[in-house]
Order: C-alpha cells, then sequence, then structure tokens
C-alpha cells in the first residue's frame, strides 16, 4: 500500500503544477478553453481484490457518470488504478 500512497502523491503533485502550468500559443483563430472537469474515485476492499468507484461530472449533460472496476489481489493496485485513470479519461 505504501507504493501506491506514493505514487498517488507523485501524480497529485504532478498534476498540481501542471495545472498552474499555462501555455500561451501565437493564434489569431478563436480562444482556446481549458477543461478542468476532474475525477473523484473510492477504492473499496473487497474479497479477492478491490473495487474502484469513478465519479466524473459531464457539464454538457449536467449528470454525474459512475463506473465500477474490479482489481483482483494478484494485479498492482497502483498501476491498474493508473490504467482505470487512463482508461476514464479517454471515454471522455
Amino acid at each position: 500500500m505504501r507504493f501506491f500512497k506514493n505514487w498517488f502523491a507523485k501524480m497529485c503533485r504532478e498534476a498540481w503544477e501542471n495545472s498552474r502550468v499555462v501555455e500561451v500559443a501565437p493564434s489569431t483563430k478563436a480562444s482556446r478553453s481549458i477543461d478542468s472537469s476532474g475525477m473523484n474515485f473510492t477504492v473499496y476492499r473487497a474479497n479477492g481484490g478491490h473495487v474502484v468507484e469513478t465519479r466524473q461530472y459531464d457539464r454538457k449533460r449536467d449528470e454525474n457518470n459512475n463506473s465500477l472496476h474490479i482489481i483482483t489481489d494478484d494485479k498492482d493496485l497502483g498501476e491498474e488504478i493508473g490504467k482505470i485513470i487512463t482508461f476514464e479519461r479517454l471515454k471522455a
């Protein structure tokens, strides 16, 4: 569990630092908007593994999207959560 906490803290720090960096590209076209939508997730302990619940708010449709993912004990929790986050962000 220590590996996951260290990995998660590192990802949070990087995301926080990157969120404050704004690159301005010279362009005469319409201004660009920044997607500030976030993702919340909860990890539940279950028999034989973990259940990960993700929640995202869709501003266009004014609704919350929930998803459940199962991680078995034989897989690395931190690596699998990274895959879930990537999968959910690609769905959006």
